[in-house]
């Protein structure tokens, strides 16, 4: 969707008139009408905000009443701050079900967005003893290392690496540019198929490189991902290390009943 502001203020005024007789306060009622307005849909993503001066004389109240409205819908993540361009009502996050192995791109798809993808690095590099282990390989030997920028709708979303055992390193980059997918790329050229992982989550704040390419700030924190993928045949077939931008993804667990507790005489 692209970005949009909402022309005239009126309609802003609208949505968002305040009750300034009534005994809430008229930042809480600012709040809750923004709110309301943006979960509905009446104000819809990437929508710009006037600025908070002209907001502020529309609904003829104070320039800090809509700066605290505002601060508190930023703090709740439904509006974000761009520098030098001005406050924009945040997409909804990208939530993944973690309840199977999928590429990125399979992922995509079914989450129902555009995937991208830009390489950034490719390289021969000298395994550190974290990746070595996870590959089950010697430190110091080396493999192919593929850093890549992945995109949603042509929004950036994740920064990942992926480090591949001594025999994938001759992976062809055209086919991988072609089918825009490793998982594709490693079946149809070495006969690979994904069966399994593990995952483990973690949340950090980002480098410099991922504020950069994620267009994050010092301070907004990533989703920091490991996956160690499996073949058919349960040998290690990838180790991929992930910053996932942690205000465009989420991620969610399918939970099934536990089991009812034994009878101990039974």
């Amino acid at each position: 969707m692209s970005i949009q502001t909402l022309e005239p203020v009126d309609a802003f005024v609208r949505l968002l008139a305040v009750e300034r007789t009534a005994p809430t306060p008229a930042y809480v009622q600012l709040k809750r009408n923004l709110e309301r307005a943006i979960r509905t849909g009446e104000i819809e993503s990437d929508t710009a905000l006037p600025a908070e001066r002209h907001l502020a004389e529309a609904l003829g109240v104070s320039r800090m009443t809509v700066r605290r409205a505002v601060d508190l819908l930023v703090r709740d993540g439904l509006l974000h701050r761009r520098h030098g361009s001005g406050t924009y009502v945040r997409r909804a996050p990208l939530e993944q079900v973690l309840d199977r192995v999928q590429s990125f791109s399979m992922e995509s798809h079914a989450l129902g967005f555009k995937p991208g993808t830009r390489l950034l690095e490719v390289q021969e590099s000298t395994l550190d003893p974290h990746v070595a282990l996870a590959l089950g390989l010697e430190e110091g030997q080396t493999t192919l290392s593929l850093l890549r920028l992945r995109t949603a709708d042509d929004l950036p979303l994740a920064v990942q690496r992926a480090s591949l055992p001594l025999q994938y390193a001759s992976l062809s980059l055209d086919l991988l540019r072609s089918l825009d997918s490793l998982y594709a790329t490693l079946q149809q050229q070495f006969g690979v198929e994904i069966r399994s992982a593990r995952q483990t989550v973690t949340a950090r704040l980002p480098t410099q490189r991922e504020q950069r390419w994620l267009e994050l700030g010092a301070h907004e924190p990533v989703l920091a991902l490991e996956r160690i993928s499996y073949d058919q045949a349960g040998n290690v077939a990838e180790y991929v290390q992930s910053a996932y931008h942690g205000g465009r993804y989420r991620m969610a667990l399918d939970l099934g009943p536990s089991e009812p507790p034994k009878d101990p005489e039974t």
